[in-house]
């Protein structure tokens, strides 16, 4: 079988009190495309650890607790946020 990108998955991390993103225009003015919200996208709520799906539509559906989807989504937040702070350190070193 061939490799091949499914597509442009978003992971999106913020509060459960905050508006998840939907399609359409943003309470800030701003507009949301099919394409900056493909199916299957994430948003994990970092006050509850819950993890929700989009489903290329108009849902956000809460994915099964327990599964190795939720592990591997939050092992790459991991490492995305690792990352982060490593540039940010890296930067502060630089500039001081």
């Amino acid at each position: 079988m061939a490799v091949r990108l499914e597509g442009p998955i978003r992971r999106y991390i913020g509060l459960s009190t905050d508006d998840k993103p939907v399609l359409g225009l943003q309470f800030d003015g701003s507009t949301i495309a099919a394409s900056d919200l493909p199916s299957a996208s994430s948003f994990l709520e970092t006050d509850t650890g819950l993890i929700y799906r989009w489903n290329g539509a108009d849902t956000w559906t809460l994915a099964a607790a327990g599964t190795d989807e939720q592990l591997s989504v939050l092992q790459a937040i991991l490492i995305e946020i690792t990352q982060l702070r490593e540039l940010t350190e890296l930067r502060l070193a630089v500039g001081a």
